[in-house]
């Protein structure tokens, strides 16, 4: 019904203005109806791509542009077919990824963290940040940049010397290799099994690599690019064995104390409020939405009795107003919580105490338990 109605606009559109010559009301009118399509099947502008523009050049309309989004490129086709089948027309408009980029259509992240940019350049504004191991969708490639889309579908753009370019083949094997996860906070890959021996490069929590020979103290790890190296077992054994989730992401949360605030961060060396937490909880082995506001889709919600006793270390608060979710922090028990803060940090919302946060407790929402 509603496409049936979209083509009966269309068809009006098509009846009231062709027969003038005002390109600005036609490409306003077409870029309108396109913009209607993107609000129909686009819920999260982040986790895909809309880009259109529409121009005439030489008597020939030109439409260009790029998405992620199937639905949206086909409305977009039958809408220029619409609108344009009795002119000259240039139909640009790509479904990504780019087909220049054949087979080679995955990339894993080949450097302890890089940045992932709003544009193609190291000037640009950072808005994530990817670890070691972690697999991107190349989308499209731009003088040394690739558009990509990591594992929890974020889009931006990827330097192409922090990422190993593999294709569908290569993807899996790495895939199906033994790997083992970082749990130390900040380390190095060793060319010997000795700590005084060269790095071959840092490490940090969360980074993942293929796991080639274990010995008694050591075990001999590969990159992505194939470089390999030693790493001490402790390095990447811990008490996971043992310990519950909640308690791993309370040390996890407790060793990053004082970090400092990074907007996009989303590892040790820096990170943002929701950055903090994905972190804490991906090295519990829980894997998280990146942003805030998806985080608290997720989990039990938790009503506090009036003493907060049933709130566990654990659980996240989150923040914000007029039911927009701008902020999380994780519970330590109780009313207590830590977040990221300006640095990472431990507050309140128990006025009597000197950890209390007004701010917090004036935007506090609701509580959830994933564990």
């Amino acid at each position: 019904m509603k496409q049936k109605t979209i083509l009966l606009i269309f068809n009006l559109f098509l009846l009231g203005i062709f027969g003038c010559s005002n390109s600005e009301y036609i490409s306003s009118t077409f870029l309108g109806l396109a913009n209607e399509i993107g609000k129909k099947h686009i819920i999260d502008k982040s986790l895909d791509v809309f880009e259109l523009d529409i121009e005439k050049k030489n008597g020939k309309w030109i439409i260009k542009g790029e998405t992620l989004n199937r639905e949206v490129y086909l409305d977009i086709e039958k809408l220029s077919d619409s609108l344009f089948h009795n002119m000259k027309i240039t139909f640009n408009f790509q479904l990504l990824p780019d087909s220049s980029l054949k087979d080679s259509l995955y990339g894993i992240v080949n450097v302890s963290v890089t940045p992932v940019k709003e544009k193609p350049s190291h000037a640009s504004q950072m808005i994530d940040q990817i670890k070691m191991g972690e697999k991107v969708t190349l989308l499209r490639y731009d003088s040394g940049w690739y558009l990509s889309q990591n594992q929890y579908k974020y889009i931006g753009w990827v330097n192409k010397t922090a990422i190993h370019i593999y294709d569908s083949t290569k993807i899996k094997n790495w895939s199906t290799e033994k790997q083992i996860r970082v749990k130390s906070i900040k380390d190095f890959i060793y060319s010997k099994k000795d700590s005084n021996s060269m790095p071959v490069c840092d490490i940090i929590l969360n980074n993942k690599l293929k796991l080639l020979t274990e010995y008694r103290n050591w075990s001999k790890v590969e990159l992505p690019d194939g470089r390999s190296g030693y790493i001490k077992n402790s390095t990447y054994k811990n008490n996971s064995m043992t310990h519950s989730s909640s308690q791993i992401q309370m040390e996890t949360a407790y060793q990053l104390m004082g970090s400092p605030y990074l907007w996009g961060g989303n590892s040790v060396n820096g990170n943002d409020c929701s950055g903090f937490i994905h972190n804490i909880y991906e090295n519990s082995g829980i894997n998280l939405p990146r942003d805030a506001r998806q985080q608290a889709e997720l989990g039990k919600l938790i009503i506090p009795n009036n003493n907060w006793s049933n709130v566990k270390p654990g659980d996240l608060l989150f923040f914000g107003k007029e039911n927009k979710i701008t902020h999380v922090g994780m519970s330590t028990g109780g009313k207590e919580f830590i977040h990221q803060g300006g640095m990472v940090r431990v507050n309140s919302l128990d006025s009597s105490s000197n950890k209390f946060a007004p701010k917090r407790n004036e935007t506090f929402q609701f509580i959830k338990r994933l564990n």
